[in-house]
């Protein structure tokens, strides 16, 4: 189960990197099947727009 879960934590950072609102994730092996289940939690409050860059910064 060690390495199962080692995959899944591999996985699941691999997946932080993408702009998701929700996520899943199912591995099926030949006994049994893996479930990665997350949802981003919308960040309360107002945000600023982002900053343009200008070419010389």
């Amino acid at each position: 189960m060690f390495e199962q879960q080692h995959i899944l934590k591999k996985i699941e950072q691999w997946a932080d990197r993408l702009p998701y609102q929700s996520l899943k994730i199912e591995v099926e092996l030949s006994n049994q099947t893996l479930t990665l289940e997350k949802t981003r939690q919308r960040p309360i409050g107002f945000q600023p727009p982002p900053q343009e860059r200008k070419d010389g910064d």
